[in-house]
């Protein structure tokens, strides 16, 4: 039985302008067919089981057939499974769909397609454009800037006719031609002309001139593909439209750890910022981990989510449950473990950002209170230089994924620490890769965090203002600008 290929249209390059539908085809995947343009972000979304094909499609570089890929396609959906075919902006705006399609129709193969959002609007929008604008621009016309028969040429008498907004893709090649053609067949040598490179990604950039000055703009700036030609009036909006490239962190690349998945990283994209992870931490059950005589325990100091889950688990494990702590004190350390305390059910005594807040310090060091801290290694050490007669349980083993180095991390401008977690996990990291991620600037939340890094040998180290995601943001924004 033949299985399913979707034609799926990715987007200009920003990994939130995929469809809803798209995303959910993407999930469903048995294998994802993917070019070189497509945000890798988006892969992340795949079945980890499912198998990724990498067909590449750079220019002047060797790459796989266009026919060996609908062959691909054909082997694929005839084993019975749901291929997605990944393509940057819409299979059908110069994205050789339609050949696609016809291939697979005539294998016999089902198969769908799911528009995407094309470069030659989106792109131009983030960089201010608009592609229309009443009583200026009426009409649009998108056209390629590269034809497969390098010796055979675009009708630029009909071309040069045409009114309103031109859009060439793929032209970057053939600008100082496309300008010269356009000028010979009389356009006026001051209208505007915009350039677009790798819009709606982190590393967009954009430049605005006319028909005269545009080639050597680009040639000073060093623009090249993947860029978008945009010629007419409406570039004339690119700086009062302008709202992308004027985000408080537009440009700036920010390494924070992967599991942060709540607002950190999204507050970080809605200002502006390229947003890097570094791999999560592996947390493990300790072996020979037992609980001591609650009986004998007056408190338990929580300090990270995790401990606090393996300690219900071993808890749970002897016959008990929460009841056991009714008539004990609990404290926790940090936001992330106060709420997963209080999801359980348990009310919390006191909440703490650092070790060192006065009023913890006082309760733990009490002499006529016997408290239990639940921690990890890390913890455990740090803690010994703070509280004395504490008894420090160890709940849990960390272990850390081996780091893939990302070519961006070389121009990272700043990492950002929401606790220490994330902090230790960073250290291990940069023990790890070449890049030397020690002489980066680092944000951190929280005395705790600071003290990770600070010892690990990180040398500009910022502590936020207030112990809050917002103020993380903020900080970016202050030291970036």
């Amino acid at each position: 039985m033949s299985g399913l290929v979707t034609l799926l249209g990715a987007g200009p390059g920003d990994e939130e302008l995929v469809t809803v539908k798209g995303l959910r085809r993407l999930k469903e995947a048995d294998v994802v067919v993917y070019d070189r343009l497509v945000n890798q972000a988006l892969l992340q979304h795949v079945k980890p089981t499912s198998e990724k094909i990498d067909v590449g499609k750079a220019p002047n570089m060797p790459c796989v057939k266009q026919r060996d890929i609908e062959a691909i396609l054909i082997e694929k959906a005839k084993e019975g499974k749901h291929v997605v075919r990944l393509k940057s902006g819409d299979p059908y705006v110069f994205g050789r769909g339609g050949e696609e399609g016809i291939a697979l129709k005539e294998a016999g193969i089902p198969f769908e397609v799911v528009p995407g959002v094309t470069s030659a609007i989106a792109g131009l929008t983030y960089a201010g454009i608009p592609i229309t604008y009443r009583d200026i621009a009426t009409s649009f016309h998108i056209i390629t800037g590269h034809l497969q028969d390098e010796n055979e040429a675009l009708n630029w008498d009909a071309i040069s006719q045409l009114k309103g907004t031109l859009v060439f893709l793929m032209g970057m090649k053939n600008l100082n031609n496309i300008v010269t053609e356009l000028v010979t067949r009389g356009f006026d040598k001051e209208t505007p002309v915009g350039i677009v490179e790798w819009g709606t990604h982190p590393q967009q950039r954009s430049i605005k001139g006319t028909l005269e000055t545009i080639v050597s703009l680009v040639s000073e700036h060093q623009f090249k593909a993947p860029s978008v030609i945009v010629i007419g009036q409406v570039v004339a909006f690119k700086d009062d439209l302008n709202f992308h490239e004027a985000l408080a962190l537009f440009g700036k690349r920010v390494l924070i750890q992967q599991s942060e998945t709540g607002k950190l990283p999204k507050l970080l994209k809605d200002a502006g910022a390229s947003v890097y992870t570094f791999p999560a931490r592996n947390t493990f059950l300790k072996q020979h981990f037992t609980l001591p005589d609650l009986d004998k325990v007056n408190g338990l100091f929580v300090t990270d989510a995790h401990s606090w889950k393996y300690f219900l688990t071993e808890l749970v494990s002897q016959g008990k449950d929460i009841r056991s702590l009714q008539d004990k004190h609990i404290y926790t350390l940090g936001h992330h473990t106060l709420k997963a305390v209080k999801e359980t059910g348990v009310l919390v005594d006191l909440s703490v950002n650092q070790f060192d807040d006065a009023m913890l310090v006082d309760a733990l060091n009490n002499k006529q209170e016997q408290f239990i801290a639940l921690v990890d290694k890390e913890k455990h050490e740090a803690m010994t230089e703070v509280f004395k007669d504490i008894i420090a349980l160890e709940t849990h083993d960390v272990t850390f994924d081996h780091a893939v180095l990302s070519d961006n991390w070389q121009d990272l401008d700043v990492i950002c620490l929401p606790n220490s977690v994330a902090a230790q996990t960073l250290v291990a990291v940069s023990e790890q890769v070449d890049v030397s991620l020690k002489e980066k600037p680092v944000i951190v939340m929280g005395e705790m965090t600071r003290k990770v890094v600070e010892k690990a040998g990180f040398t500009t180290i910022v502590e936020t203002d207030e112990p809050t995601i917002l103020s993380i943001v903020k900080t970016c924004e202050r030291i970036l600008n």
